[in-house]
C-alpha cells in the first residue's frame, strides 16, 4: 500500500513539474513575440546601472574635494555633475518602466484574446465539466497576476542581480575584504528566499483556485437570484458565501504570512552590512586604511541596495504567483478542442438539409450514466419538416443538438447530404443552420442587435421583416426606444414569450437551409403560437425544419413525426396515423387535450 501511495505522489509530482515547464514555455513564446519592447527596455536597463553606478562615485569625489579643501567651487562644479547624472538616471529609469509596464500590458492583452479565442473553440460538453467561476478567475485574476510576474516581476528579477554585480565590482576594487564580509549573509538569504518561495507558490496556487470557488459562488448566486428570493434563501445562500470567503481568507493569510517573513529576512542584509561597514570599514579609517571618500562609497552602495534587495522579496512572491497563475492559464489554453476542423474535412460549399442518423448512440462525455440515445436510425429528406416528440429526458433536445455539432459523435453516425458531419467544415455547417434552443439566451444590447446577431451586419428590413414573422413586430411599438431597446442581462427586460419571439426572429433572419427549433414556442400563448405556425408554415417552405416541442399542437402539420422515449424512436409517421395507432403519441395528445379542456396551459418544457 505505501508503495501504491509512494508511485502516486511521485506520477503527481511528475505531472505538476509537466505542467511548470509547459507553462514557461508558452510564456516565453509570448515574450518572444515582444521580444522588442524588452530589448529596448534592456537597454535602458544597462543606462540605468550606469547612473546608479556612477551617483557614489561622484559623491566620493564630492567628499574628497571636501577632504582637500579644493575649494566651493570646485565642490560645486562635482556636485553639479552629481546632480546631473541623477537626473538622467532617474529620466532613463522612468522609460525603463514604461517600456517593461507596455510590453507586459501588451502580453496580457494577447493572453486574454487568446483564452476567449479557445473558450469560443471549446465544445458545450467543456462547459458542463468546468465551472463559469473558474473560467472567469483564469480570465482575470490569473491574467493579472501573469501581468504582474512580467512587468514588476521581469524589471527586479533582470535590473536587481546587474544592479549588484555592477556595485559589487566598484567595491571590490575599492576593498576586497570589506566586500567579502558585506557579502557573508547573501548565501543564507538565498536559502532562506527558496524555502519561502516554495511556500509562496504553494499558497498562491491555493488563492487562485479560492479566488475561482468565490466566482463560481458569486456568479451562481447572481444568476439564481430570482429563485433565491423566491425559496427565502438569501440567508443560506449568505452563509454558503461567507463558507467559501473564509476558506479563501485562511489560504490568503498563508500567502501573507509568507509575504510577510520574505522582506523580514531580505531587511537584515542592509542592516547587517552597514554594521560590518561601520565596524571594520570605521576601524580601517582610523588606522588609515580607507580613505572617508571610499566609505562614502561603500555605503552609499548599501544604500542603494537597500530597495532592490527588500522589493526582490515580494518579486519573489510575485513570480511565484505568476507561475502558479500562467500554469492555470496554460491549463485551459492545452485543451484540445474535441471538436473541430481535421485533415480529413472535406471542401464544403453550400448544403441542402438532407439529414440522416444511422444507428447512432450517444452518451455525455464525463457523466456515469448510460447512453442519452440508443441505436436512433432516422432519414430526414431536404426540404421537409420533421416533428419530434417524447416525455421530458426522452433526448429529444440532445438529438438536435447533435445536428450543428455542438456536441461530439463519433463518426459514421449523422450525415449531412450524405457527408459524415465529422467531415464537414464546421462555419460551413453552422453557417447553413439556425438553431433556437429552449433557452432563449439574449445578449445586454439592443433588440435589433439581438436579432442581426447571426448576420455580419445589422441590417434593419432584414431585422424588421424576421420579426414580422416571428410574431414580435406587434411588441416592438411597447417598448421604449422600439428596435433600439437594450433588452438588459439575458433580456430581462423582456417576457419569456418576447425572448422566445426574438430568438426565433434572430434564427430566422439567417435564411438557412437547415431550421431548428427546440420547443421554441413553450412560453407563447396558443393564439400567438398559431399566428405564428400560420408564418412558420410559409417559412418553411424550401429548407429543413426540426421540431422539438412537448406540444402535439407544434409538430401535426409536420411532413414526419417521431416519438423517441427513453432515447429511442418508438413511434413515427404522421400525425393523423400516429393518433389511429393509440400509442405513446395518442396517449401524449389526449393528456394535452385534456389539460386544455380544463382551461390550464399546456404542454411545458422539453
Amino acid at each position: 500500500m505505501t508503495s501504491a501511495t509512494e508511485s502516486t505522489a511521485a506520477e503527481l509530482s511528475a505531472h505538476a513539474a509537466a505542467g511548470r515547464r509547459a507553462a514557461w514555455r508558452r510564456l516565453a513564446a509570448y515574450v518572444g513575440r515582444n521580444k522588442g519592447y524588452y530589448a529596448f527596455w534592456l537597454a535602458t536597463v544597462l543606462a540605468y546601472t550606469a547612473a546608479f553606478l556612477a551617483i557614489p562615485v561622484l559623491v566620493g569625489n564630492c567628499v574628497k574635494a571636501l577632504r582637500l579643501g579644493l575649494g566651493a567651487d570646485e565642490v560645486a562644479w562635482r556636485a553639479g555633475i552629481l546632480a546631473g547624472v541623477a537626473l538622467a538616471g532617474a529620466v532613463v529609469r522612468f522609460f525603463s518602466r514604461i517600456l517593461v509596464f507596455n510590453a507586459a500590458r501588451e502580453i496580457e492583452y494577447e493572453i486574454r484574446n487568446d483564452l476567449f479565442a479557445q473558450l469560443e473553440r471549446l465544445p458545450r460538453s467543456f462547459y458542463s465539466q468546468w465551472r463559469t467561476g473558474d473560467i472567469m478567475s483564469r480570465c482575470v485574476n490569473d491574467t493579472n497576476a501573469v501581468r504582474m510576474l512580467l512587468g514588476v516581476g521581469v524589471l527586479n528579477l533582470i535590473q536587481t542581480p546587474i544592479l549588484y554585480l555592477g556595485a559589487l565590482g566598484v567595491m571590490f576594487s575599492i576593498d576586497a575584504q570589506l566586500t567579502l564580509l558585506v557579502m557573508l549573509p547573501y548565501p543564507a538569504f538565498i536559502l532562506i528566499a527558496r524555502t519561502l518561495g516554495r511556500s509562496i507558490h504553494h499558497w498562491s496556487l491555493l488563492v487562485q483556485e479560492g479566488l475561482a470557488d468565490l466566482s463560481h459562488r458569486l456568479q451562481e448566486s447572481i444568476s439564481g437570484i430570482a429563485v433565491v428570493k423566491a425559496y427565502a434563501m438569501e440567508d443560506a445562500m449568505a452563509r454558503r458565501f461567507n463558507e467559501t470567503n473564509q476558506e479563501l481568507y485562511r489560504r490568503s493569510l498563508g500567502v501573507v504570512r509568507a509575504n510577510a517573513s520574505m522582506p523580514a529576512v531580505v531587511m537584515l542584509l542592509p542592516a547587517t552590512a552597514m554594521w560590518l561597514i561601520l565596524l571594520v570599514g570605521g576601524q580601517k579609517i582610523v588606522d588609515g586604511g580607507m580613505m572617508p571618500e571610499d566609505f562614502f562609497k561603500f555605503a552609499m552602495y548599501i544604500y542603494q541596495l537597500t530597495f532592490p534587495t527588500f522589493i526582490m522579496g515580494w518579486v519573489v512572491a510575485l513570480v511565484q504567483r505568476g507561475a502558479a497563475s500562467m500554469q492555470r492559464i496554460d491549463e485551459l489554453l492545452s485543451i484540445e478542442p474535441s471538436i473541430q476542423d481535421t485533415p480529413e474535412t472535406q471542401h464544403v460549399e453550400s448544403i441542402r438539409g438532407e439529414i440522416e442518423f444511422r444507428h447512432l448512440t450517444f452518451r455525455y462525455l464525463g457523466e456515469n450514466r448510460g447512453a442519452v440515445l440508443r441505436d436512433v436510425s432516422l432519414h430526414i429528406p431536404a426540404g421537409t419538416t420533421l416533428g419530434i416528440v417524447g416525455p421530458v429526458g426522452s433526448g429529444k433536445s440532445t438529438l438536435v443538438s447533435l445536428i450543428p455539432r455542438l456536441y461530439e459523435v463519433d463518426d459514421g453516425q449523422v450525415f449531412i447530404d450524405g457527408i459524415d458531419l465529422n467531415r464537414i467544415p464546421l462555419k460551413t455547417l453552422r453557417g447553413h443552420i439556425a438553431m433556437v434552443p429552449q433557452e432563449s439566451f439574449l445578449f445586454s444590447q439592443t433588440l435589433a442587435d439581438n436579432v442581426a446577431f447571426g448576420l455580419e451586419r445589422t441590417d434593419a428590413a432584414s431585422v424588421r421583416a424576421a420579426s414580422e414573422r416571428a410574431q414580435l413586430a406587434k411588441d416592438v411599438a411597447d417598448l421604449p426606444h422600439g428596435y433600439e431597446t437594450v433588452v438588459g442581462e439575458r433580456g430581462v427586460m423582456l417576457s419569456g414569450g418576447q425572448r422566445q419571439r426574438t430568438a426565433l426572429a434572430r434564427a430566422l433572419a439567417l435564411d438557412p437551409s437547415i431550421l431548428i427549433l427546440d420547443d421554441t414556442l413553450s412560453s407563447v400563448d396558443a393564439e400567438t403560437e398559431a399566428a405564428i405556425q400560420r408564418e412558420l408554415d410559409r417559412v418553411f417552405k424550401g429548407r429543413t425544419v426540426v421540431i422539438v416541442s412537448s406540444r402535439v399542437s407544434a409538430v401535426r402539420t409536420a411532413d414526419r413525426i417521431v416519438v423517441l422515449d427513453e432515447g429511442r424512436i418508438v413511434e413515427s409517421g404522421r400525425h393523423a396515423e400516429l393518433i389511429a395507432r393509440g400509442g405513446l403519441y395518442a396517449r401524449l395528445a389526449q393528456e394535452q387535450a385534456e389539460v386544455n379542456h380544463d382551461g390550464s396551459p399546456a404542454g411545458g418544457a422539453s
